[in-house]
């Protein structure tokens, strides 16, 4: 067993046995008696801050950036799991929901494309009656492949014609037939750059290609992505097979290759489950595909002799997108009524047009990682404010979700004492974190080497007054805008030192679980220190 998969088997179990412990009203929060254990520094307070540990950072980082989350574009079923996922933590942890009757999502919406319910389609007609399909769990449409088609489905293998491979698996006419291809390309060890995933692989190509073949329609089933994909030690929950298919509302594109939204397809195309493709064909799809992965040898068609009637349609609707937010109240009376606002931005940016997912490992796992760290050990030592503990949705978009919260807080935002952000802390040198609102927020400044020195994080260099381009790019700004002071943590600069930034490369084995684990720890101080100052930070300048 590897490090990681040690660190990551420790914590899992951990993470399971203190949530089991708090639900079931075993484990007591510490007393909120403040003795202390150095000058100026409550025992329960050093407790909680040793409970940060970078197993438990680890163990979430590889469930939030595992393949199954899917990239957690918004709206996705990847970011629903996990909104779901981080809701249950802090309930754990001892925090209730913030939204209307303790609930922990606040949605909010945007108009986005989405399957149009009355007019999606997808059933088999032959001797025995036939099957229907259902829209989100067995089919989605494919957006930009609109239309309806009838013929009979025909298995084919990926939908590839690539020369330079020497490799075709479309044949030379599928006049009136649905062509059944399966997702991505041949995962050949040397053939098509071997793990790489390369353009051959294109959705849309594929379906132009099939459209070109006279093909009358498309059925793309939808292939799991390989077990190694994601930098992920092995262990941690998958998503069930049963789990619903997720409509590609938007593509992911990247900050090093330009993906154009594709043109208006000639024929119409529905995602299929493979569970679903099984039934409709009678075989096994990726079975089939199981040669070429091995070979890079197109298989033969499958001719079914199974009618195909499939309908692809989508209109404009606005999509449901979750902001998680929780409250822990404060143990002072007379403070408990204001608010140190935490927050992360739990979604990125999906899966784009070949199927690579944008896991987003740094961007912004890390963060939401730590996010839950602080939160948990805040919790247990009984700040005199409350808390406000946030993971926003839709960041990636423009800040879509913290946007969103500030324009309808659950807490007026004149209660806000200060909100801290946390956006990719996983990279760059280990004892060093970027810290960004000094300049909007000078008094801040003591404040915060005060909290480097307050508990041993093991930071011990905070670059401040930099990197001012990056100020109003995450979710710290909507509240800054509000008049609410704000500090943004962040890993290092310039962000170009990351080659990994907004890529389909931005896994967990390329992060530094200690210093997320440190910059945790940095927060938690910070704030503590806010929490429990009689006096509130002046406004922002």
């Amino acid at each position: 067993m590897t490090h990681a998969e040690d660190l990551l088997a420790d914590g899992r179990a951990r993470l399971a046995l203190v949530a089991g412990l708090l639900l079931a009203g075993v484990l007591a929060f510490p007393s909120t008696a403040r003795t202390t254990t150095e000058p100026g520094v409550p025992a329960a307070v050093s407790t909680a801050f040793e409970t940060i540990d970078e197993h438990d950072v680890l163990a979430e980082l590889s469930l939030l950036a595992s393949a199954t989350m899917e990239g957690r574009d918004s709206p996705s079923a990847g970011l629903s799991r996990a909104a779901e996922h981080v809701a249950e933590r802090l309930q754990a942890a001892g925090y209730t929901g913030a939204g209307r009757d303790g609930a922990f999502v606040l949605p909010f919406t945007r108009s986005l494309p989405t399957p149009d319910a009355e007019q999606c389609l997808l059933e088999t007609r032959d001797d025995n009656g036939g099957e229907s399909y259902a829209l989100d769990v067995d089919f989605v449409p494919v957006a930009h492949a609109l239309g309806e088609a009838e013929g009979e489905a025909v298995l084919i293998g990926f939908g590839i014609d690539d020369g330079g491979e020497r490799y075709d698996d479309i044949p030379g006419n599928l006049s009136g037939k649905v062509a059944v291809i399966v997702s991505g390309e041949p995962r050949h060890r040397k053939k098509f750059e071997g793990p790489e995933v390369t353009a051959a692989a294109d959705l849309y190509t594929k379906i132009a290609a099939l459209a070109d073949a006279k093909a009358a329609g498309v059925l793309v089933v939808r292939r799991p992505p390989p077990a190694d994909v994601d930098g992920v030690a092995r262990g941690r929950g998958d998503a069930p097979d049963d789990a619903p298919l997720g409509f590609r509302h938007t593509w992911a594109t990247w900050a090093t290759e330009r993906m154009p939204i594709p043109p208006l397809m000639p024929v119409p195309a529905l995602e299929i489950t493979p569970a679903a493709a099984a039934r409709l064909l009678g075989s096994d799809p990726l079975a089939f595909v199981a040669d070429a992965d091995a070979k890079a040898k197109p298989p033969r068609p499958l001719e079914t002799g199974r009618s195909v009637h499939l309908r692809s349609a989508v209109r404009d609707e606005d999509v449901s997108i979750p902001n998680v937010a929780a409250i822990f109240a404060g143990s002072d009376p007379a403070l408990s009524d204001e608010y140190v606002v935490l927050g992360a931005h739990l979604d990125h940016v999906g899966v784009d047009v070949r199927g690579r997912i944008g896991f987003g490992a740094d961007d912004n796992a890390s963060g939401v990682s730590a996010l839950l760290e602080v939160a948990a050990a805040l919790a247990q030592a009984s700040p005199r404010r409350s808390l406000l503990v946030c993971a926003f949705g839709a960041e990636e978009d423009g800040l879509l979700g913290s946007r969103a919260f500030v324009d309808k807080p659950p807490v007026p935002v004149s209660q806000m004492v200060a909100m801290l952000n946390m956006d990719m802390v996983g990279r760059g040198e280990a004892k060093e974190v970027c810290v960004l609102g000094i300049h909007e927020n000078p008094g801040l400044e003591k404040l915060l080497e005060q909290a480097r020195k307050l508990l041993p994080c093991k930071i011990t260099k905070i670059v401040v007054r930099q990197g001012q381009d990056l100020f109003e790019r995450s979710d710290h700004f909507p509240f800054h805008q509000a008049g609410v002071p704000v500090l943004f943590f962040f890993e290092q600069l310039p962000i170009s030192k990351n080659p990994d930034y907004h890529t389909w490369r931005d896994t967990v084995d390329l992060l530094d679980v200690d210093k997320i684990t440190r910059t945790a720890r940095l927060v938690f101080s910070t704030a503590w220190l806010l929490a429990d100052d009689d006096e509130r930070p002046p406004p922002p300048k």
